[in-house]
């Protein structure tokens, strides 16, 4: 398979592709590359985890939940490291992970940049022979 996610160009926000065998690996990758937009996160080790759920009505708005619980972290000072989708229900689409995170301060000289929003432009996961593929855009 590719690299797990990739950051890709686009008109004045970021964007990631995302790839995993199945949609928890999907949404796995789909986190950490959005984590890799905000923070320089290898050499942060989380403080604490967090329990995060999520739930949609499709595949794709069940992505974009779990990346909207982890952006919401950051508005509490919080910033994830590290995530994990620990349960995955494809028939009910809700989800649980955990999120590693460590405040603001600790990870002020390793910030990147600010996500304002993970929005729906043009997001649809797509079959392919390696597995799933999604493109995800953010606002800035």
């Amino acid at each position: 398979m590719k690299q797990p996610f990739e950051h890709i160009e686009h008109t004045a926000d970021y964007a990631i592709l995302a790839r995993g065998g199945n949609l928890r690996e999907l949404i796995e990758n789909a986190g950490r590359g959005m984590i890799s937009l905000i923070v320089e996160a290898d050499h942060l080790q989380p403080q604490r985890q967090i329990l995060l759920t999520a739930a949609g009505d499709s595949p794709e708005r069940l992505l974009l939940q779990c990346l909207r619980e982890l952006l919401y972290l950051t508005e509490e000072g919080l910033i994830p490291v590290r995530f994990a989708v620990e349960d995955l229900d494809e028939m009910n689409l809700t989800a649980q992970g955990y999120a590693g995170v460590v405040s603001g301060e600790e990870a002020s000289e390793r910030l990147l940049g600010a996500i304002k929003a993970v929005t729906y432009h043009d997001l649809e996961i797509k079959s392919k022979p390696q597995g799933l593929e999604v493109q995800i855009v953010f606002d800035t």
